[in-house]
C-alpha cells in the first residue's frame, strides 16, 4: 500500500530576531549556530517541549511509527526532531526483526530514519523587490551540527526545489508547498513499491511520514494536502502551535472530497504560480492542481489538528496568516515608513 499517513509539526519555541524593513537587514536576538541571524535555536521552553514530542511519538501507542522523516533546513525545526528521531532509531536497533511490521508501536524494518532535508519545506518570507532573504542553510552543514540525523553517508537526498531568496506572496507560498508536497509523496509511494513488490500482500503495512517545517508553511501544507483554500488567507483553519501535531489520513480511492469553499476556485492573476528566482530541482516548474477539494497525491483528511495534549503547557504560541508580509518599500524609504501590508511576525 502507498503511503498513507502523514504527520506535520511545528519547531519547538524558539529565540528571535529582527529586521530593518528599509534596509533588509536581519538581526538576531542572540548569536545563532549557524551564523545565519533567521535561523535561531529553541529557547529551554523549545527544547523540553522537543522532548515530550519525542515521549509521544516514540510510545508503543503511537501508530503507525514515521516510515520515513523530512525536515525544513533550519537549525529550529532539526533541534525540535531531534529527540524524536534518536529515540526512534534506538527502538529500531533493540528490536532489530524481533517485532513484526505492523505491529502496533513497531518500527517498519524498512524505515530510513535519517531525515531528508527539504528545502521546499523551508520558512516563509514576504516578497520583496530590493534585498535577498538569508539563505537556507545546507545539508552539509546542518550534518556538522546534527550527525545523528544527517550522518555523512546519508546525504544523498536531493531537495526538491529551493524558495526563491526574493520571498513569495501567499499564494506563491502554497503553490511552492503543493510542489514540495506532490514531490516528496511521489518519492516516498516509489520507494513503497518497491520495498513491497518483494514483500507477500499479508506483510504489507500502514506507512507514514513526520515532516518537521514552520508556521506559515504548516498551514499551506495543511489545506494543499486537503485541497481547501478559504476565501480569507486569515482564517484559522489548521493550528500550527509550537511542537504540536496534526496527522493526515489519506482518502481512499472511493472516498469524496467533501463540498468546497468558494475560494477553492483557481485565481486568475498575472501573478507568477511560483515566485521568480525558486530554483527546481527535481519538481516540476508547475504547481500542481490542488485546489477545489482535489488536495495533492489523491487528497487528504486532517483527523488530528494541532494536537498537544502531550504537552505539559498545552497549545502556545498559535499563528495565522494576517495579509501579505511585503518588504516593498525600497531602500530609499523614509525613516518613519512602513512596509506595505505587513503581516505578523512568526512566532
Amino acid at each position: 500500500m502507498p503511503l498513507d499517513t502523514i504527520y506535520l509539526t511545528r519547531h519547538g519555541h524558539r529565540l528571535s530576531w529582527t529586521i530593518d524593513f528599509r534596509t533588509g537587514t536581519y538581526r538576531a536576538q542572540f548569536p545563532t549556530p549557524t551564523g545565519n541571524p533567521a535561523d535561531p535555536a529553541l529557547t529551554s521552553h523549545g527544547v523540553r517541549q522537543s522532548h515530550e514530542l519525542a515521549e509521544h511519538i516514540s510510545a508503543p501507542q503511537f501508530h503507525p511509527k514515521p516510515f520515513r522523516i523530512y525536515s525544513s533546513p533550519f537549525y529550529r525545526c532539526l533541534q525540535t526532531i531531534q529527540p524524536s528521531v534518536e529515540e526512534l532509531k534506538r527502538i529500531s536497533a533493540e528490536s532489530g526483526r524481533s517485532q513484526q511490521d505492523g505491529e502496533i508501536g513497531s518500527i517498519d524494518r524498512h524505515a530510513e530514519l535519517d531525515v531528508r532535508i527539504e528545502n521546499g519545506l523551508g520558512e516563509w518570507f514576504g516578497a520583496t523587490d530590493f534585498f535577498d532573504h538569508p539563505s537556507h542553510p545546507t545539508s552539509e552543514i546542518m550534518s556538522t551540527h546534527f550527525p545523528t540525523l544527517i550522518p555523512e553517508a546519508s546525504q544523498t537526498y536531493i531537495p526538491l526545489l529551493i524558495p526563491s531568496r526574493r520571498g513569495e506572496t501567499i499564494k506563491q507560498l502554497h503553490n511552492r508547498l503543493a510542489t514540495a508536497l506532490e514531490g516528496i509523496i511521489a518519492d516516498i509511494d516509489a520507494e513503497v513499491s518497491a520495498v513491497e513488490a518483494e514483500l507477500p500482500p499479508n506483510q504489507r503495512t500502514s506507512k507514514a511520514v513526520l515532516i518537521c517545517a514552520h508556521a506559515a508553511p504548516l498551514i499551506a501544507m495543511g489545506r494543499v494536502l486537503t485541497g481547501r483554500m478559504p476565501d480569507d488567507s486569515s482564517e484559522e483553519d489548521f493550528n500550527v502551535f509550537t511542537a504540536g501535531l496534526s496527522t493526515f489520513k489519506r482518502r481512499g480511492a472511493s472516498s469524496t472530497a467533501s463540498a468546497g469553499h468558494g475560494g477553492d476556485k483557481e485565481e486568475s492573476s498575472s501573478e507568477k504560480p511560483l515566485a521568480e528566482g525558486t530554483t527546481f530541482i527535481r519538481a516540476s516548474v508547475s504547481p500542481p492542481q490542488w485546489r477545489n477539494g482535489r488536495g495533492v497525491g489523491g487528497g487528504w483528511d486532517c483527523v488530528a489538528n494541532g494536537d498537544c495534549s502531550f504537552l505539559s503547557n498545552g497549545a502556545e504560541r498559535g499563528w495565522h496568516f494576517d495579509g501579505e508580509e511585503s518588504f516593498n518599500t525600497g531602500p530609499m524609504a523614509l525613516p518613519s515608513d512602513l512596509p506595505v501590508n505587513v503581516g505578523a511576525t512568526k512566532l
